[in-house]
C-alpha cells in the first residue's frame, strides 16, 4: 500500500511539474510573440512629413509604440494611464497634455473630443490639434479629451461624466467619423460596436473557468497561449479569405453606422446647448479620395471602400433625418487637399496637418461661438 501511495505521489508531482513547465513555456511564448510583433510606426519617422527633424519624430513614435492599451472605465471602456515622457504626457484622469501659450490668460474653455487623431498620434504634445488651436486662440483653455479608437458614442459617455462632475465648457467640438467606420465596418462588429467589443467578448467567453477553485484557473497560461494562437490563425485566414470589412457589401449596415453617428451628434448638441454651450460636429478627413500626397503610404483599398460606403450616407441623412444638426455640422473631408505630405496612414496626421485642422477649427469656433454669444446678448 505504501509503495502504491508513493507511486501515486510521484505521478502527481510529475504532473504538477509538467503543468508548471507548460505554463511557464506558454507565458514565455506569449512574451516572445509580443516582443517580436512589428511596431506599428517603426518606420514612420522616415516619412517626408518629418524630414526637418526625423530624430524628434523617432522619439515620439518610439514613445507611442510603447504605450499600454489603457485601463478599463465603465461606459466609455478605456483610457490611457498617467504618463510622463518627452513627447507624450498624460494626466492622472487620462487627458493628454495641451500646451498653453506663454502668458495666455484664457477666459473660456473649449473641449475637444474624438479618436486618436484628436489625441495626437503622430505629433508631440505641442503639435496636437488642441495645442495648436490654443496657440491660435489663447483666450480659450483647450482640453484634449481625445482617445485612441474612440467613437462618437464613447465621447458622448465621457462628456456626460464630465458634466456630472461640474464641467461647463463654452464650446464642445466632436471630431469624428473615421473610427465609426473603421471600428463598426468590421465583420465581427455592428453599428453600435466599439473597437474592443469582439476582444472583450472573447476574453469573457474564454474566462468562464477562471475561478481560483477551477482546473481552468490552474492551466490559464496554456489557455491564453492556445487562444492567442487560435485568434492569430483565424485572423490570418480571415484576411486571406475575405475582407475584414463588410460595409461596402452591406448598404443597410453602412446606413445604420451613418445614422448612429448623426444620432450621437444630435444628443451631444442637446446636451451641450442645454448647458448653454456651443456644439460643433465635424466630419473628419481621411486619406481615401484626398487630393494630397500619398505616395509614401501603402493604403488598403478595402478600407477605402468602407468610407465610400458610409461617408456619403452621413451627408445624405443629415438634411433628411437630422436637420437640426445642419447649423452645427462642418464637413472637413477636403480640408487637407493640398500638395503636401500630411498623412502618416489613412487618418493620422503629422503636426503640419494638425495645424491646418486647428486653423479650420479656430475659424469655426469664431463663427459659431461668436454667433451664439450675439444671440444670447440679444435675448438678454
Amino acid at each position: 500500500m505504501k509503495k502504491m501511495l508513493g507511486v501515486v505521489g510521484i505521478n502527481i508531482l510529475m504532473i504538477g511539474f509538467l503543468l508548471f513547465l507548460a505554463n511557464v513555456l506558454s507565458i514565455a511564448a506569449i512574451q516572445i510573440f509580443n516582443w517580436q510583433k512589428p511596431k506599428q510606426y517603426a518606420q514612420s519617422h522616415l516619412f517626408p512629413n518629418y524630414a526637418d527633424d526625423p530624430e524628434a519624430a523617432l522619439l515620439h513614435f518610439t514613445e507611442y509604440d510603447n504605450l499600454t492599451k489603457g485601463y478599463y472605465e465603465s461606459y466609455y471602456v478605456w483610457r490611457r494611464p498617467e504618463l510622463e515622457r518627452q513627447t507624450i504626457n498624460i494626466s492622472a484622469d487620462g487627458l493628454r497634455h495641451t500646451h498653453r501659450p506663454e502668458g495666455a490668460l484664457p477666459t473660456k474653455t473649449v473641449a475637444f473630443f474624438g479618436g486618436s487623431t484628436m489625441w495626437g498620434t503622430g505629433a508631440p504634445d505641442d503639435g496636437t490639434i488642441p495645442s495648436l488651436f490654443a496657440k491660435m486662440m489663447p483666450e480659450f483653455e483647450a482640453i484634449n479629451f481625445g482617445e485612441t479608437g474612440y467613437t462618437a458614442h464613447q465621447s458622448l459617455n465621457l462628456l456626460l461624466r464630465r458634466y456630472y462632475e461640474g464641467f461647463r465648457p463654452e464650446v464642445v467640438v466632436s471630431y469624428d467619423g473615421v473610427n465609426d467606420v473603421w471600428n463598426k465596418c468590421r465583420r465581427e462588429h455592428g453599428p453600435y460596436s466599439h473597437n474592443r467589443e469582439y476582444e472583450m467578448r472573447t476574453i469573457l467567453s474564454e474566462g468562464s473557468a477562471d475561478h481560483p477553485e477551477s482546473f481552468g484557473f490552474i492551466i490559464q497560461p496554456m489557455r491564453n497561449f492556445a487562444g492567442k494562437v487560435a485568434r492569430t490563425l483565424a485572423a490570418r485566414r480571415s484576411e486571406s479569405a475575405a475582407s475584414p470589412y463588410d460595409c461596402h457589401e452591406n448598404p443597410e449596415k453602412a446606413e445604420q453606422i451613418a445614422r448612429f453617428l448623426l444620432a450621437d451628434w444630435a444628443v451631444l448638441k442637446m446636451l451641450v446647448e442645454g448647458y448653454g454651450g456651443t456644439f460643433i460636429a465635424i466630419l473628419q478627413p481621411q486619406a481615401y479620395g484626398s487630393e494630397t500626397k500619398l505616395d509614401h503610404l501603402d493604403l488598403s483599398e478595402t478600407l477605402g471602400e468602407q468610407y465610400a460606403a458610409v461617408y456619403p450616407k452621413v451627408l445624405e441623412l443629415l438634411p433628411k433625418e437630422f436637420p437640426e444638426l445642419e447649423e452645427n455640422f462642418a464637413d472637413l473631408r477636403a480640408a487637407l487637399d493640398r500638395q503636401d505630405y500630411v498623412y502618416i496612414d489613412w487618418c493620422h496626421l503629422s503636426p503640419n496637418g494638425n495645424a491646418t485642422i486647428a486653423e479650420r477649427m479656430a475659424g469655426l469656433v469664431k463663427t459659431r461661438a461668436g454667433a451664439a454669444e450675439s444671440t444670447l446678448s440679444m435675448v438678454e
